[in-house]
């Protein structure tokens, strides 16, 4: 279970960010829409804790992430939460199935390189696994950047405007294959974002 309590933040001590509070079920799924600057970064990163609030809790699965100290927060990110960014981070030297096994490494998974390979398949993308990260299309990076965040199968899937820069037959699929693949792995799915094509695809939302 995801669950956040009165959560607040501030850059300046003047403009606070107050936000909606959240209930999250293995499994669920939620769309959190907003235009720029209601705080939607902001949210994201208090979430995958990155930014600690100045008031509230974040909890998952039992844990709250005020009692991490800052090591055990990131060690805790990496093992259970997944996060998919506005623009794709990747090594570029490495290729698309290097990539994925560089996050397992980093997330202190088990190295499975059949994981891996069957994913990038699940995703589309076996035909490129080879493939450096500059020789995929834009929604194939994407894709890719989907398949980093999920290699570790995680218990929260975060994304951050992962449909913005995409036209609409890609920003369908992407949502498709983000609902798909978190639903394989029975894993909470927040998606933040401005982007109002997607608010009939979410049977929960919330507008900051």
């Amino acid at each position: 279970m995801l669950k956040t309590e009165a959560l607040s933040f501030s850059y300046d001590n003047t403009n606070i960010f107050n936000f909606p509070d959240i209930l999250l079920q293995k499994g669920e799924d939620l769309l959190i829409l907003g235009d720029s600057g209601v705080g939607k970064t902001t949210l994201i990163q208090i979430l995958s804790g990155l930014l600690r609030p100045q008031s509230g809790i974040v909890e998952l699965n039992g844990t709250r992430f005020e009692n991490l100290s800052s090591k055990s927060l990131d060690q805790f990110r990496g093992s259970h939460i997944g996060m998919v960014f506005q623009r794709s981070h990747f090594v570029r030297n490495l290729s698309i199935l290097d990539n994925l096994l560089l996050f397992l490494y980093l997330s202190n998974k088990l190295h499975d390189k059949q994981r891996a390979i069957d994913l990038l398949e699940e995703i589309g993308l076996s035909d490129k696994m080879n493939s450096m990260p500059d020789e995929l299309s834009q929604g194939e990076q994407q894709r890719a950047a989907i398949a980093n965040a999920l290699i570790k199968t995680p218990d929260l899937i975060l994304a951050d405007e992962p449909t913005s820069s995409l036209d609409d037959n890609n920003c369908q699929k992407i949502i498709t294959l983000l609902k798909q693949q978190a639903s394989l792995t029975n894993a909470k799915l927040i998606i933040i974002t401005h982007d109002q094509r997607l608010k009939d695809q979410f049977n929960t939302s919330i507008l900051l």
